[in-house]
């Protein structure tokens, strides 16, 4: 049969209105599918098996998109198949290379044809797929302008809010720190002046300790633990100390006794004001709720604060071989509190999970605990809970200073000088008239003459 009765009717192969990417890329990627169309008066049986799926597109006449699997060899000159439609007298409507050959139609031309209709139906499938993109696109746009646009809206509140609560000031005039929704605002920068940013020594993970606490008022024992810390670290473990943090409690821990954060975090800045590598976060006691109420933060929430802010945003401390690494953020704490992790139902199991499972805690023992006992109870977590031991026993505490102070006593080489100039200069933890308060933290001017048993010597 001559070249020229080959009748191909390529407007049958235009592209199908597509509406899902992700059905037409599952077809682009499966070997083997040959699209099939036939007229809309054509009775042909395409004989498809009815399991396989199919689909139905609309443009000229009726289509179908079949999937059908062939073999993954190259179809030669003679095995071709067709995948469109080629109308030829005395043939059905879609004949196969061997009706063509049987016809008398050359073997080359029949190959062509079918390299030719692959052709355009790749060509085809690579229109719909950048027609598809395109509309995913269009629809990424305007999601992000929706975005851009919810953003604004915040930022326009947010700054609408920061200017209401502005004029907020403190007892001394300053202006006081104000959270929305848990998130401090721009009042609030994380401390890292005395954070080292690199290692002295090799071979050693970094280390930033943090407590958590009350700290109404810090005492020395407080600063001790950070000592302690970092010398049992430096001679019992593969860390270094980079930096030690306080972090006073939220004023929505209604603990009695519990000073305002704003005098908590002064004291312990005047406390440790000397210090070469302690440092104050205020981050728990400027985190408020959307009424501007201040909002506890849970102890596991403080070490991800931590975390986020040294090995997130800091990129982590830069080790002696140049390179940055993460450090290791862990609790500090004090024998009490670790007894109080293994009281059932005392402490959530998840955020048990996050402090001494995914950070750790370093332990101070404190007289009156058995904390083997409280370790019993947090076997699973015993390989990243490190005990230190008293080795000059001290049991000063906060709640003691403060009943001292109620009862009119004096609280010099209790807590450092700083903070009992701080309470007296404020009148914290005090009841009655200040001036009488003053002589007894200060101390008196002249006790004369003192007996070891602190009476009074007569003359």
């Amino acid at each position: 049969m001559p070249p020229d009765r080959l009748l191909y009717n390529s407007s049958l192969l235009r592209p199908p209105t597509v509406k899902k990417f992700r059905f037409l890329r599952r077809s682009a990627n499966s070997p083997g599918i040959l699209y099939k169309t036939h007229r809309p008066d054509s009775e042909h049986n395409l004989n498809l098996d009815r399991s396989l799926p199919r689909q139905q597109f609309r443009g000229y006449g009726s289509a179908f998109l079949c999937r059908q699997e062939i073999s993954s060899a190259p179809h030669s000159s003679t095995t071709g198949r067709a995948s469109a439609i080629c109308h030829l007298p005395g043939l059905p409507p879609n004949p196969s290379p061997r009706t063509l050959s049987a016809a008398g139609m050359d073997p080359a031309i029949i190959a062509a044809r079918d390299n030719v209709i692959r052709a355009e139906v790749a060509e085809r499938e690579a229109e719909c797929i950048l027609m598809a993109a395109r509309e995913n696109l269009l629809e990424a746009r305007e999601h992000a302008l929706r975005l851009e646009l919810e953003a604004s809206a915040a930022n326009q509140a947010q700054t609408m809010f920061n200017t209401l609560t502005s004029h907020n000031t403190t007892a001394s005039g300053t202006a006081t720190p104000v959270a929305v929704s848990g998130v401090p605002t721009e009042a609030y920068t994380f401390p890292v002046d005395k954070l080292r940013r690199r290692q002295t020594r090799p071979g050693k993970t970094p280390l930033i300790l943090v407590a958590c606490g009350s700290f109404s008022p810090i005492t020395f024992l407080h600063m001790r633990m950070f000592e302690m810390a970092s010398d049992f670290v430096r001679f019992n473990t593969d860390f270094e100390v980079c930096a030690g943090y306080l972090s006073p409690v939220s004023d929505a821990y209604k603990k009695a006794g519990l000073a305002p954060g704003r005098h908590r975090v002064e004291m312990c800045s005047r406390a440790i004001e000397s210090s070469p590598w302690l440092m104050v976060d205020p981050f728990e006691t400027v985190n408020c709720n959307e009424k501007g109420e201040p909002e506890y933060v849970p102890t596991a929430k403080v070490l991800r604060h931590f975390d986020h802010e040294i090995n997130t945003v800091l990129g982590g401390i830069e080790g002696t071989d140049g390179k940055m690494h993460k450090a290791k953020i862990a609790l500090l704490a004090g024998a009490d509190l670790v007894m109080s992790m293994g009281e059932p139902g005392l402490w959530s199991p998840i955020d048990l999970g996050v402090i001494l499972g995914q950070y750790g805690a370093f332990i101070v023992e404190r007289s009156g605990t058995d904390i083997e006992l409280a370790l019993s109870t947090l076997k699973q977590y015993e390989n990243n809970i490190w005990v230190i031991g008293q080795v000059i026993q001290n049991d000063i505490s906060s709640t003691k200073v403060r009943l001292f102070l109620k009862k009119d006593l004096s609280v010099r080489y209790l807590i450092p000088d700083p903070v009992v100039e701080y309470i007296n200069e404020h009148h914290l933890y005090q009841e009655g008239p200040p001036k009488e308060k003053q002589e007894k933290i200060n101390g008196s001017k002249d006790p004369g003459p003192e007996s070891s048993n602190g009476k009074l010597i007569k003359g």
